[in-house]
């Protein structure tokens, strides 16, 4: 039976993100109210010590680090960060990239461990991790990943679209070896037989200025089904990234509900589009009558490449959290929710929360009353967050 990743230690500090985001983000901030009528905790307005450790509160953007100090440490971490975000083990991923941020930020070359642990964002075994490469040029435990067959099979399966690490795994203990095995003999889903199909578009990167035409074109569409409704490319788009892996649109107008959205996109924008030849398939969609997404793939007139795309179905009501949601990254996210939490608030894709109950395990009793969910910046005001464009939202 085929066992893969076997040479990765399961106990590893780095499994639960070493300085976990509560532990390297935050001391005691105080007691987080809980009990009804009482919105958040004391220090609302004040932003203390503890508030600035959090990544939300620093500016990230765009960095590159091809003549930086610490190009080559950060060259061999990256492939290890590569490696999990194949194998979707994802509290290393959050390690890394952590590790990775803090590293590019630094001015001077980091070349031992005590030095490397004294980064805000870098724990014990990552140190040791840092020194090694700085030391050798080389890690030991990168070495001793993708070495076998079965593995490097995995990786490839793992690029299907709608295929995660339990079942790449699966199909590799099948015995299966290539893509053309899995379309011949094996049991796919409609969705992973187009992975399958489309493998090599699905893993090229979207170029900005193909992004964009993208997603004229679903304007376009959108627009002439109902004026005045917006079509917002979100994402790595937004952050102002080079490329992208996908094409995310959030789909809103400021006085409309979520059902009527719904009701112009499906029935009217998606069959025109498919009509048009640009969309190709539909690969998921949310069948409620409120419901919120349409993923799919889409290709441009003069191009035989599919890209995939996703249609987010946001009302105005909440387009603000929508936009923190759906630009990310996903560090800032998390650093941003979790701030919520210290102030007895809770933030999703729909909105600030206050007055939100929390039991034992930190476990939501209550929904709480909206806050702020259709204004973006008045969101990062509430929760003492500098306003930080996209492009300075990559931790």
């Amino acid at each position: 039976m085929y066992k893969p990743l076997e040479p990765l230690d399961a106990h590893e500090d780095e499994m639960v993100v070493e300085k976990s985001d509560e532990e390297a983000e935050t001391s005691d901030p105080g007691p987080i109210v809980r009990k009804r009528g009482r919105s958040v905790n004391n220090n609302q307005q004040a932003t203390g010590k503890w508030q600035q450790k959090f990544a939300c509160m620093q500016k990230h953007g765009l960095k590159s680090n091809s003549e930086g100090p610490n190009t080559r440490t950060i060259e061999v971490l990256q492939q290890m960060l590569d490696y999990y975000t194949r194998t979707d083990d994802h509290w290393r991923v959050i390690a890394y990239r952590k590790a990775i941020s803090a590293l590019s930020r630094q001015p001077r070359k980091i070349v031992s461990r005590a030095q490397a642990i004294s980064i805000a964002g870098v724990g014990p075994r990552l140190a040791d991790k840092i020194e090694e490469i700085v030391f050798t040029n080389r890690l030991r435990r990168l070495e001793n990943t993708n070495t076998t067959s079965e593995d490097l099979i995995l990786q490839k399966f793992l690029g299907i679209y709608g295929v995660g690490i339990s079942q790449a795994s699966r199909w590799v203990a099948q015995g299966y070896k290539s893509l053309k095995d899995l379309k011949m003999k094996a049991k796919l889903t409609p969705a992973q037989r187009v992975g399958v199909d489309h493998y090599q578009d699905f893993s090229q990167r979207i170029r900005r200025s193909e992004v964009e035409a993208h997603g004229d074109i679903v304007r376009k569409a959108v627009q002439t089904a109902h004026p005045g409704m917006q079509v917002i490319i979100s994402g790595s788009y937004r952050r102002g990234a080079a490329d992208s892996g996908d094409i995310d649109l959030l789909i809103t107008k400021s006085d409309t509900s979520i059902e009527q959205i719904r009701t112009t996109m499906m029935d009217v924008v998606v069959p025109q589009l498919f009509r048009q030849g640009f969309l190709q398939v539909s690969l998921a969609s949310t069948s409620r009558g409120d419901g919120s997404k349409w993923h799919g793939a889409s290709k441009l007139p003069d191009s035989p490449v599919w890209r995939r795309i996703d249609l987010l179905f946001v009302p105005g009501s909440e387009i603000g959290a929508a936009l923190i949601y759906f630009t990310g990254n996903d560090i800032f996210n998390r650093s941003m929710r979790l701030l919520a939490r210290k102030r007895g608030m809770r933030l999703n894709q729909r909105g600030l929360y206050a007055d939100v109950l929390r039991g034992s395990g930190q476990v939501k009793l209550t929904m709480g009353h909206l806050l702020e969910g259709r204004d973006e910046r008045r969101i990062f005001e509430i929760l003492g967050v500098p306003w930080w464009p996209p492009e300075h939202r990559i931790c």
